[in-house]
């Protein structure tokens, strides 16, 4: 009988398995720069060499194939020695990166005190805009290179010139035109450009360039073939690309193993992918020399069962994995394992994590029958040398077991790699993802190139490593959320010339921020309005505030209503809900006569209503705050005055209010209820006119905001001066998301203006 194409495929792998026991395989240099592929299939006369890839998502890869942004918002460089080291946020704003210039004296000696004339050397290559002085201080001319940077006359236009920087190099600047002492200056980085994804790395940066041909055509090998048989069990083999990956969504070690293996062997390669995210060694990947903990759980050790599952369904089917399977048979060449975050959860997965790696390495050996299967180990490397203690000891775990002095039984094949220096910062990649990586496609690629490199040392051949390129030192740990409010605005008042004069007008002359900063001046009533009062005119408002200037802030208006007695009702409506469903806003009938409760003409004391003071409030029947409350917008945790007694509140008053100014803006504040998943809806009524509405409380992650509705253009002339009619409506709030909660209540109201800072559409009435 005619053997089959899988049984000609056993044949030829336990031949080879013997052979490659027997013999070393053929010693071969692979240079530290990979040569590009030449386009030819694997010879066809030798077997298939099969390496399986293993673990959790990092193994799937998580690096990011184009589309990353720079980290910062904002990049400034200051010739002040003792300029604050970013990363900062500020609100609604967005984070910055600050950092002291490098700036020398003409003979090339470091200077700290400000100079007309000197050097200045960049950290990195970028175009830049200068700034020099600040305020009244800032009238001068500043050349750099001989090029005109920045000028400012008396009455005349602030010229701020771009120029493109080296790093490496000492550009000489001369400051002329100033009074006084010389004055500081500052760099702006114009060209935030994002970092650390393929397309960056390869053909922007020219890392890799055997990944892309010279006019940026991604290269594909045809002598590599990559079969993911967990996230794509249906699929078949596919030519190794950088954007075959995980349904081309990202890309993973895979690529750089791939390119090293294909340059080391004549025959064909195939990776066979067996990983999946969020699995654990001691549980998912549990191996069966570690026994089981949980007998009756169909989910412990799994994945070990799908990868070999997976690997064995590939290899009978390897004609459909590798185009141009010529029935030559395979080998199983080698396994790479990288994997851990998983097992960091407990102190009993830590600890016997190196037991259960060495239980994988050795139940994988005699499952594919290869004794002597070379295995690379890829360490945990979250945070680079800084990181977490939890993680360094899976480190040292996987470590250990490519360690000759502590295994000896695994001294030649197997080896692991330290894949710390391959950690990439927040701010040289694509998004902030410590656990991915921070989805840096250079750290996958040098993780993938590492593992491939340990693995031809493992057959017999060399490899030479691959360059690791300058390191930037690491920026410091310290935010402004980790200051305290001391040291916060101490960290800010340093930063205040760059804010006023570099930040503040950025943000204003934003196309994007400038039509939504016009939009919000003018008072426009937008066709969606929101419960919460947040817009762009606050990011404004927050670097000014960050700045020590609290010009613009938002003031009480005229006499505060808090203060003054208004009219109340409330009353349990015919349109009932159970207690235990929300929101509780809605539609409801008020009592008889009481149908324009909110117009000017309704007679409040005819209809029984009683003059009462705010807050307005119950606790569980009684008067109460609702809690510990810091929250200057809210104020849930004063003493009602008033006892809000059923679940409809009713309030109105008639009070002074002064005529509306040009250059402001107005809202009603509605108190009581800012903290998450707090409060019901509520609606705000001018001279019997609806001027904002909620139908619900507060969502979730936005409390702390205030609640209300602005005064737009359509109601502006209701604010003349004199008379106005104001009118609440709420309900009392009886469940949260976590279920039923004492009846609870809290409710004030009042008005507020802002002064507009300058360089904004000024508002008039």
């Amino acid at each position: 009988m005619k053997p089959n194409q899988n049984t000609i495929g056993a044949i030829a792998f336990s031949v080879f398995a013997l052979a490659a026991s027997a013999f070393p395989a053929i010693a071969a240099t692979i240079p530290a720069q990979l040569p590009a592929p030449d386009g030819k299939p694997g010879n066809p006369a030798k077997p298939v060499k099969v390496y399986i890839l293993a673990g959790q998502s990092n193994m799937v890869g998580m690096g990011e194939l184009t589309g990353a942004k720079c980290a910062y918002t904002g990049v400034y460089l200051s010739s002040d020695p003792e300029t604050p080291t970013g990363p900062y946020d500020l609100p609604q704003v967005g984070k910055f990166k600050f950092a002291p210039l490098a700036v020398f004296q003409p003979d090339g000696k470091p200077a700290r005190d400000p100079l007309a004339q000197g050097l200045i050397e960049v950290p990195e290559h970028g175009v830049y805009q200068v700034q020099c002085g600040s305020g009244d201080g800032s009238f001068g001319s500043m050349d750099i290179d001989g090029k005109t940077v920045y000028s400012r006359s008396t009455g005349g236009l602030r010229l701020k010139g771009e120029i493109t920087l080296e790093p490496g190099k000492r550009y000489p600047f001369t400051i002329t035109g100033f009074e006084g002492g010389a004055p500081r200056f500052w760099l702006r980085k114009m060209d935030l450009l994002g970092k650390g994804d393929l397309e960056t790395i390869v053909k922007r940066d020219g890392m890799f360039p055997w990944l892309a041909d010279p006019s940026g055509m991604w290269l594909a090998r045809q002598d590599v073939f990559i079969r993911d048989a967990r996230l794509n069990p249906t699929g078949n083999g596919v030519p190794l690309l950088p954007t075959v990956n995980n349904g081309g969504k990202s890309v993973g070690p895979e690529l750089g193993f791939g390119h090293v293996m294909g340059t080391y062997h004549d025959e064909a390669v195939l990776i066979i992918k067996c990983a999946m995210g969020n699995r654990a060694l001691a549980f998912d990947f549990r191996p069966p020399s570690s026994g089981r903990k949980d007998p009756k759980s169909e989910w412990e050790s799994l994945e070990y069962r799908l990868m070999i599952e997976g690997v064995h369904n590939t290899l009978a089917k390897i004609d459909q994995h590798v185009p141009g399977y010529k029935g030559q048979g395979y080998e199983i060449a080698g396994f790479a394992w990288w994997q851990g975050h998983k097992d960091s959860g407990t102190e009993g997965t830590i600890a016997e994590y190196e037991k259960n790696l060495v239980n994988l390495i050795n139940d994988l050996r005699k499952e594919f029958k290869a004794p002597k299967m070379p295995v690379v180990i890829g360490g945990l490397g979250f945070g680079g040398h800084n990181i977490q203690e939890k993680f360094r000891r899976i480190m040292e775990a996987q470590m250990a077991v490519g360690d000759p002095a502590k295994h000896p039984e695994f001294a030649g094949t197997v080896a692991s790699v330290d894949t710390r220096d391959f950690w990439r910062e927040v701010d040289e990649s694509p998004k902030s993802e410590d656990y991915h990586y921070n989805r840096n496609a250079e750290t996958y690629l040098r993780a993938g190139d590492a593992f491939g490199r340990a693995m031809v040392g493992l057959l017999g051949g060399k490899a030479e490593p691959l360059p690791q390129p300058p390191r930037p030192q690491v920026a410091a740990k310290n935010t402004s959320e980790e200051l305290t409010a001391e040291q916060q605005a101490a960290v800010w008042k340093k930063l205040t010339p760059i804010i006023l004069d570099g930040i503040i007008p950025a943000f204003i002359a934003d196309p994007a921020k400038q039509a939504l900063l016009t939009t919000e001046a003018k008072g426009v009533r937008p066709k969606q309005t929101d419960q919460i009062l947040r817009g762009v005119m606050d990011g404004v408002i927050s670097a000014y505030n960050a700045a020590g200037i609290h010009d613009y802030d938002w003031k009480i208006f005229g006499k505060d209503l808090r203060d003054l007695e208004w009219e109340s009702f409330s009353f349990d409506p015919a349109e009932t809900l159970p207690k235990e469903k929300r929101p509780r806003y809605r539609a409801v009938t008020p009592p008889a006569g009481m149908e324009n409760w909110f117009s000017t003409d309704f007679d409040a004391a005819k209809a029984g209503w009683k003059k009462s003071l705010p807050p307005f409030g119950q606790l569980d029947g009684k008067l109460a705050p609702l809690r510990t409350c810091e929250l200057g917008v809210c104020g849930c945790g004063k003493m009602p005055r008033t006892l809000w007694e059923k679940e409809v509140l009713l309030t109105r008053g008639t009070f002074d209010i002064p005529p509306l100014k040009d250059g402001h803006r107005y809202r009603f504040v509605v108190g009581g209820s800012a903290h998450v998943l707090s409060g019901e809806g509520y609606a705000i009524y001018v001279n019997g006119k609806l001027l904002a509405e909620s139908k619900e409380g507060v969502p979730t992650r936005v409390g702390g905001l205030p609640r209300g509705g602005y005064v737009f253009t359509d109601l502006r002339d209701e604010f003349k001066g004199g008379k106005v009619t104001i009118a609440v409506k709420s309900f009392l709030q009886y469940a949260s998301k976590s279920g039923p909660i004492p009846p609870s209540g809290h409710l004030t109201a009042w008005m507020e203006e802002q002064k507009l800072p300058p360089g904004i559409e000024a508002v008039k009435p």
